[in-house]
């Protein structure tokens, strides 16, 4: 897979991570309450975090670019899914904090995604 390394490009990947992370994070945060059990959570929360992501990354995609824009969204959207109603379940979180963290763990997820990446296609050559 070939990312983009045109500012639009790069900045539209990064607006559509820490998006779909703080709209998943939030709700999960809403969602999830300290009474469930953290397995239940974590599992509860990936399958609705990737249900979310598609259809996020989906209006996203067609502004910048379909392979750029899903593969990390849709892991965001399993990550946020399993870190924040884990969280929300030890902690209590409000939904604002949980966007936040949605949001950061999206960021973080573009930067490991593009990591990948240059590690693969050097190692292509």
């Amino acid at each position: 897979m070939l990312i983009e390394i045109r500012p639009y490009f790069v900045v539209g990947d990064l607006i559509a991570n820490s998006f779909a992370g703080a709209i998943i994070g939030a709700l999960l945060a809403l969602i999830v309450g300290p009474d469930w059990n953290m397995f239940i959570a974590m599992v509860f929360g990936m399958i609705f975090g990737m249900v979310l992501a598609l259809p996020l990354a989906l209006l996203m995609s067609g502004l910048f670019g379909a392979m750029e824009v899903i593969v990390p969204v849709m892991t965001a959207g399993m990550i946020v899914g399993m870190v924040v109603p884990m969280v929300t379940v030890a902690a209590d979180y409000t939904a604002a904090a949980g966007a936040w963290m949605g949001a950061e763990i999206g960021i973080f997820v573009l930067i490991a995604t593009y990591a990948a990446n240059a590690v693969i296609r050097r190692r292509a050559r």
